[in-house]
């Protein structure tokens, strides 16, 4: 029987300068950190790469230790399976991380190209990034009074 802390989650080796770019001019104080954003900037890229050269892995209970990790993990895997709720099993666990290393190396992979063409510290193309996240259309808006309460009744 395995356990959740006998599993691992993989670093694509292949970004490990950049990861350690991260973790010391951009503010991430951990590779759990580093792995999350990635992820999350893998699927709003749709960039899922697969890898097989990985650097040290890191505990799954180190990478879910904040409770919001383990639903980033989730929800990255009900978007590759929407159709699979079993998807969510214990006995699954090992899909899901996978989708969710290889969009964090998409997400490292997108970012190294940013750094690339823009010719700016790792620091200023993640800020602009998280920038440009929180401009898009999607992004919450502020509401009206009338709007919050148009569905109350007194």
């Amino acid at each position: 029987m395995t356990t959740s802390s006998d599993v691992r989650v993989r670093r694509p080796h292949r970004h490990e300068v950049l990861v350690q770019l991260m973790r010391n001019e951009a503010g991430f104080p951990t590779y759990r950190d580093v792995l999350l954003f990635a992820a999350g900037l893998g699927v709003t890229q749709q960039r899922r790469v697969p890898f097989d050269d990985t650097a040290e892995p890191i505990r799954y209970d180190t990478l879910t230790d904040p409770s919001f990790a383990e639903a980033l993990i989730n929800m990255i895997a009900a978007i590759e399976y929407p159709d699979d709720a079993n998807i969510m099993s214990a006995e699954r666990l090992a899909e899901r991380l996978h989708a969710f290393e290889e969009y964090a190396n998409g997400g490292l992979e997108y970012l190294q190209e940013q750094i690339n063409t823009r010719h700016q510290p790792v620091e200023l193309v993640v800020i602009s990034l998280v920038a440009d996240a929180l401009a898009r259309d999607g992004a919450a808006k502020p509401a009206s009074v009338e709007e919050l309460l148009g569905g109350a009744s007194w």
